[in-house]
């Protein structure tokens, strides 16, 4: 497996676990939730976002470190391939997640649920382009 593969399997998973963590305790204590005050819902942000920082920069390192002559891999074209499409629908993704949160939203519902939604929607393109990498190392690319 390619480290950019590996890379996208954990990013991948690390998303949806982090994630479907952090929106499962906001669904389940929405009462303790909302009682908090801005620092703390400030700081259960932070310690979700803050562990998919460490998650992906470990994995980084550790795919680093496994380079056997310690010399980055080559890009090719079709790591260049692979990545512009990914790149590409996760664009599409989160430009209509923006624009959900940006232009329908503020008239429908404000602060957190915005800062909510756009979490989801920046999760969601994320997870499409992680997806993306994968499926174009297990499937390949098409012209």
């Amino acid at each position: 497996m390619l480290s950019k593969e590996r890379f996208a399997w954990v990013w991948l998973t690390a998303l949806a676990v982090v994630f479907a963590l952090y929106f499962t305790y906001l669904a389940v204590y929405a009462n303790a939730v909302a009682a908090m005050h801005m620092g703390q819902r400030i700081g259960l942000l932070a310690l979700a976002l803050g562990s998919l920082g460490i998650i992906a920069g470990l994995t980084y390192l550790l795919g680093r470190q496994r380079e056997e002559d310690g010399s980055p891999t080559p890009t090719d074209e079709r790591d260049r391939r692979i990545e512009s499409r990914a790149s590409v629908y996760a664009y599409y993704v989160l430009m209509a997640g923006i624009i959900i949160v940006g232009c329908v939203m503020p008239f429908l519902a404000g602060g957190w649920t915005l800062v909510h939604a756009t979490l989801l929607a920046i999760a969601a393109a994320e997870f499409v382009h992680s997806g993306l990498i994968i499926h174009g190392y297990r499937r390949g690319v098409r012209v």
